[in-house]
């Protein structure tokens, strides 16, 4: 992997002038419950008590998986990617309804969706780096060349957003599939059953949890000895749209910004990333707790809570769009009148 990423610990010196600056204020000690360590993180990342947010940009990342027939077969959606993400562009999807509602500028990334181009629109990226992945129960998911130029796609994404003057990004992904991958990498990296790794707390599946469990099983075993760090295990197990958010995330990092963590793959894209560059916990904020028992392994593992536990599985970050007006309102109780 060509591309390398220079992610430093944040300063903690900021946390005693906001302390100093919480208790001028009158505000009991504690008092914001867990909102108060984001704004500590907050305050770390910009090394200052007078925290900068500005407009959230929220980036849902887009792609297919080869693996997704396979994994599926006893359960396959009647829509594809494609359909969801029109959906979602025409404004009709939980979190484009979010995003509308707390003036959250959203962006839509096609790197690696099926089938044919989407009609040019203001908040659409087209990138495409392939037509989806290939199934990693067979073959490698994506070739190192793929993997690098996503991962490039979500760094300069994320560029892109910081220098408009963004101080806080959030990232979702879309596309069939990639539960499987995220389960995949959870197996690679984490002490986790394969039960435990498919697993949806709002969907009991046999079937669908058996044909999953299967292609896991066999997928580890083939590609065991390939799966040396966190690069090379979504080469092999994860998704164009995965990679891109853990370039994404990395950038975010680099240039002194946070990014919200929310969704299975989401969070699979922060274990992996994690494994290679472990300051960038200091960036991070999970924001939801979702009904993928894997997530929440995910979270206990980097020893992270989120500040909101709904369940939800609806992916593309709805959680964290969600989430946003919590912490727009926690650094809000921290101005002078």
């Amino acid at each position: 992997m060509s591309i390398s990423f220079n992610i430093v610990p944040v300063s903690t010196s900021a946390v005693e002038h906001l302390n100093a600056y919480t208790r001028a204020l009158g505000l009991p000690t504690h008092s914001l419950g867990m909102l108060e360590s984001v704004v500590q993180k907050l305050a770390c990342i910009q090394n200052s008590h007078d925290i900068e947010l500005q407009q959230l940009r929220h980036l849902v990342f887009c792609g297919d998986h080869g693996i997704y027939d396979r994994s599926h077969q006893a359960n396959l959606s009647p829509l594809s990617s494609l359909d969801h993400v029109n959906r979602l562009l025409r404004g009709q999807a939980p979190v484009a309804k979010a995003c509308h509602k707390h003036q959250v500028d959203l962006t839509v990334i096609d790197c690696g969706l099926v089938g044919e181009e989407l009609s040019p629109r203001p908040n659409l990226m087209t990138q495409k780096v392939a037509q989806g992945t290939r199934d990693f129960s067979m073959m490698p998911a994506m070739t190192e060349n793929e993997l690098e130029r996503a991962v490039k796609i979500g760094a300069e994404q994320a560029s892109m957003k910081m220098a408009e003057g963004a101080r806080v990004l959030s990232f979702g992904a879309l596309g069939l599939g990639n539960t499987t991958s995220a389960a995949a990498i959870c197996m690679a990296m984490l002490d986790i059953s394969s039960e435990s790794a498919v697993t949806n707390q709002n969907r009991h599946d046999p079937m669908l949890n058996r044909d999953k469990i299967d292609v896991l099983t066999q997928s580890l075993a083939l590609h065991r000895e390939h799966l040396t760090d966190g690069w090379r295990i979504v080469q092999y197990l994860g998704g164009l749209e995965i990679a891109a958010i853990m370039g994404a995330m990395a950038s975010t990092a680099e240039l002194g910004g946070m990014f919200l963590v929310d969704g299975f793959a989401c969070s699979a894209a922060m274990l992996a990333l994690h494994s290679m560059y472990p300051n960038i916990t200091d960036y991070a904020q999970f924001t939801h707790q979702s009904s993928h028992t894997a997530q929440h392994a995910i979270m206990k593992s980097l020893g992270e809570r989120p500040l909101l536990n709904l369940h939800l599985a609806l992916g593309e970050g709805t959680g964290s769009v969600l989430a946003w007006p919590l912490i727009v309102s926690a650094v809000d109780f921290l101005q002078k009148a």
